[in-house]
């Protein structure tokens, strides 16, 4: 009976042991992830300042381009 016991609590230590490895591995993977999530949130409102900047310096480039365009269309009789 008592070596079964001792068996037993080795286990239960064991067990303590490999659960605090696992959580600790766990919380790195987070820290980890969490601080890179930042990163990717900062990066993508850059991306994204910089598409819409690109995307308002060509719609001014070619407006007047369309301008011209629709007039000529609305004005231009077709039999």
């Amino acid at each position: 009976m008592a070596r079964l016991k001792e068996a037993k609590d080795e286990a239960e230590k064991e067990i303590a042991q490999y659960r605090a490895q696992m959580e600790a591995g766990f919380q790195k993977k987070v820290s980890e992830t969490s601080g890179d999530s930042g990163a990717n949130v900062k990066r993508l409102e850059v991306d994204t300042a910089d598409k819409i900047s690109h995307l308002k310096s060509e719609a001014e480039r070619i407006s007047h381009e369309v301008v011209n365009m629709l007039l000529r269309q609305v004005t231009t009789l077709k039999n």
